[in-house]
């Protein structure tokens, strides 16, 4: 990791000191003038090596980034061949094969729908590929999953299967008791709410087919302005093919049943079951 351009500095001007100490010559950094020729030298070697150090570690960063992208199937190959997928309705996007790799004739990224992947594999040669398009996420239309498939079936290797899913956002119901300065009372459920939508909006970015842990939805609302103490009394998630009422219980009746929920779909919204949603089941106290 480059050095900074003081800490340098630091290690030269060090060197000199010692080294000229060494031979019986004293020198005191601390008696130089901000024009001292040797202060000068020490500083423009220091900027000249603090250079090379950030190109070398460009130079690392992006010879590891190739060589992680092109070990053929690999879990970061896939799924940047997954973000390379490219689709028109009017246009098919046919691959061909082009220097021995199927690959697009013609490279369109304005077609490339897809913003969100994860890739897992299990010991019976099948790879799970779940997929997103948009921002905020949506699922894949039926004929853009099945040219997906396709698209990944002739990419991947040979004697290995390829699942290509994408589905509607997970939900999720939260019922909590928020206790809050009265001077915010105008303001804190919106603020509130537009928090954990834009908690949840990042959780899926950041950590696509992740998890929502229940401490940090207890953390982020405890943190907001104006917030004295949060407690959560039901907290419920569910697939989005799912009814509310088979959802999972994360919390029920104030106890904690499950720490985490497992995306389903690899990112969650706001429950939007009438009467269910967050302007539904929070409720807030002026203390």
């Amino acid at each position: 990791m480059a050095r900074s351009v003081d800490e340098i500095n630091e290690y030269i001007v060090k060197a000199l000191v010692d080294n000229m100490a060494n031979i019986g010559i004293t020198i005191d950094p601390l008696l130089w003038s901000k024009r001292n020729l040797l202060r000068l030298i020490c500083y423009t070697i220091a900027i000249g090596q603090a250079l090379l150090e950030q190109l070398q570690d460009k130079f690392l960063s992006d010879v590891e980034e190739v060589q992680s992208k092109s070990a053929a199937a690999s879990t970061l190959w896939l799924q940047d061949a997954m973000f390379k997928f490219q689709y028109s309705l009017l246009n098919p996007q046919v691959l061909q094969m082009i220097d021995n790799v199927p690959q697009y004739p013609v490279i369109d990224e304005e077609l490339r729908i897809i913003t969100a992947c994860s890739v897992k594999s299990n010991i019976s040669n099948q790879v799970k590929i779940k997929v997103a398009k948009e921002n905020p996420f949506v699922a894949l239309d039926a004929l853009e999953l099945a040219a997906a498939q396709s698209y990944i079936d002739l990419k991947g290797a040979a004697g290995i299967t390829y699942i290509v899913s994408s589905g509607n956002a997970d939900k999720l119901y939260l019922e909590a008791n928020i206790y809050y300065q009265g001077q915010y009372a105008g303001v804190i459920q919106a603020n509130i709410i537009d928090a954990i939508n834009d908690y949840l909006q990042t959780l899926s970015i950041q950590n696509f087919d992740g998890s929502l842990k229940m401490v940090d939805i207890e953390v982020l609302i405890r943190s907001q302005p104006g917030v004295n103490d949060v407690l959560l009394k039901n907290v419920r998630a569910r697939k989005d093919a799912d009814v509310f009422a088979d959802g999972t219980d994360l919390v029920l009746n104030q106890t904690v049943i499950s720490r985490l929920w497992n995306t389903d779909a690899g990112y969650i919204v706001e429950e939007n079951t009438v009467g269910k949603t967050f302007a539904d089941s929070l409720t807030f106290i002026a203390e």
